[in-house]
């Protein structure tokens, strides 16, 4: 399935794909967020950290929600910079059109980055089914 279909497919149910993660795709997590491998990834160990509770903009955090997405992008940064010499934090936000976001939960990017790599140079974006994201989060949990 390409990554449109996938977002029309929950749009079309007025449903959140951030909203009801299965476990089995889920590297780590704390009360109020999670962290777990982009399903379109940018890059190889591109990952996203998403609160639980479902909030568009970032100034409707409470503060506890705060402290713990933080704490998984600063817990996903130092594993992918245990291989890669620098990792992208991206949030858009605002209007979807205008942002580029594409889905309306709020969510960070931590978009590993190679030596080499120019600023903002991503191929185009492949949809992983359950199955191959299912080993990506074993993969991952194996170097947390």
């Amino acid at each position: 399935m390409n990554y449109g279909k996938f977002l029309s497919r929950f749009m079309k149910k007025d449903e959140c794909p951030f909203c009801s993660p299965q476990k089995d795709f889920i590297i780590t997590e704390n009360k109020s967020a999670y962290l777990t491998p982009a399903r379109a990834p940018y890059l190889k160990d591109h990952l996203l950290v998403i609160p639980k509770r479902h909030v568009v903009m970032l100034n409707s955090l409470k503060n506890v929600e705060e402290k713990d997405i933080f704490n998984l992008l600063i817990s996903g940064i130092k594993v992918l910079r245990k291989k890669y010499p620098a990792v992208d934090v991206d949030y858009r936000e605002g209007d979807m059109n205008i942002s580029g976001k594409s889905i309306p939960h709020l969510h960070f990017h931590l978009v590993p980055k190679k030596r080499g790599s120019r600023p903002n140079e991503t191929p185009l974006r492949k949809f992983l089914n359950e199955g191959s994201l299912i080993k990506e989060v074993e993969r991952i949990k194996k170097i947390w």
